[in-house]
């Protein structure tokens, strides 16, 4: 614990650019992204909109490494399968994936995709089930960004509570 709250109090006391670039880098996270980011960047004491900026950027550009880097990713994970055992197992999991697709489409896997899998693995589920690229990347957009603004809005009515 010590050296968590070591940390936060070195990141608070270093430039301003370099906590902007590390809220940045905390969104490209898979799991933590934008909506960890956000909070984080509001503790360290950035300025809302910068913070919100940087994560949106952050979370921005590592989902579209993925979605761009899907064709490679699926000849990957295709040669890596080698075992008829193994082959059962992933085809379990792409099934349960394709059936949230099917379920929820690109929009649904996009914005409800933070909660459940997060926002790379719901890029990668909808490609995989078939989506465009581009229609994939509007959508995860519209999620950053909601999700990013949602939970900065959400922590500004928070501290407002708590010092009201």
């Amino acid at each position: 614990m010590q050296l968590i709250e070591h940390l936060f109090e070195q990141t608070r006391e270093s430039h301003p650019l370099i906590q902007f670039f590390g809220v940045m880098i905390v969104a490209m996270i898979p799991f933590l992204e934008g909506y960890f980011a956000v909070p984080l960047g509001i503790a360290i004491g950035l300025p809302v909109v910068l913070t919100i900026s940087a994560a949106v950027v952050g979370n921005w550009l590592s989902v579209m490494a993925v979605i761009l880097a899907s064709d490679r990713l699926k000849r990957w994970f295709q040669g890596r399968r080698t075992n008829e055992h193994e082959r059962k197992k992933n085809n379990k999991r792409i099934q349960r994936g394709q059936q949230l697709f099917h379920k929820y489409g690109v929009p649904g896997v996009s914005l409800l995709g933070p909660l459940l899998i997060g926002d790379h693995l719901g890029a990668l589920i909808c490609i995989a089930s078939g989506a465009s690229k581009r229609y994939v990347i509007i959508w995860q957009t519209v999620s950053i960004l909601a999700w990013s603004i949602g939970t900065g809005v959400l922590v500004l009515l928070g501290i407002n509570i708590i010092r009201h």
